[in-house]
């Protein structure tokens, strides 16, 4: 009887949440929710070790720790646009809605510096252990480019089609420029 109650529970969640809602939307707004869906989830792990990346730094050094924390908090920026639009779109009615899953991306941020305060302190540079920072922000970069190709790209392809592909091809060109530039 629980395990009914449960799958039931989990079949409204997801109907409600990842689906959006169910039929009431159209097709634009489906896809919508469903790049904020996705959106949500990645960054959610992407930002977690980030929170791991802005510990490690800190105890190397104040400086880096600083200049680690500042570029993590100026790119959260667009991160929290890029779910709230999408949201926003698909739901026009609940602001609130992009506010908060833009916002809870965030939390995942500070719960990484925690884990890492916890656990990652004791770990020494010479450890070869898979909790490694490099490990880490290796699993997050390849999160974030599977995203980036199988769902960003595809997407603002779409678009190419009302928007025209100068827009496309101008955003790819100057996001590949600030991110060499950034490095």
């Amino acid at each position: 009887n629980n395990k009914n109650y449960i799958s039931k529970k989990c079949d409204e969640i997801h109907k409600k949440f990842w689906t959006g809602g169910g039929s009431n939307l159209n097709k634009d707004q489906h896809r919508a929710w469903r790049t904020a869906m996705i959106l949500f989830v990645s960054l959610l792990c992407h930002n977690f070790p980030e929170g791991l990346a802005v510990v490690a730094s800190a105890l190397e050094s104040r400086k880096l720790g600083m200049t680690v924390t500042v570029g993590i908090m100026i790119h959260n920026i667009p991160e929290g646009i890029a779910i709230a639009i999408p949201c926003l779109a698909a739901r026009p009615e609940s602001p609130w809605l992009s506010f908060a899953l833009a916002s809870l991306s965030g939390l995942a941020e500070p719960a990484g510096a925690f884990f890492a305060l916890l656990f990652l302190r004791k770990v020494k540079d010479d450890d070869a252990t898979v909790w490694n920072m490099e490990n880490v922000l290796a699993f997050v970069a390849g999160v974030m480019i599977t995203v980036a190709m199988y769902e960003l790209f595809p997407e603002a392809k779409r678009h190419t089609k009302t928007h025209g592909k100068k827009h496309f091809i101008a955003g790819t060109v100057i996001g590949i420029i600030i991110m060499v530039a950034t490095e």
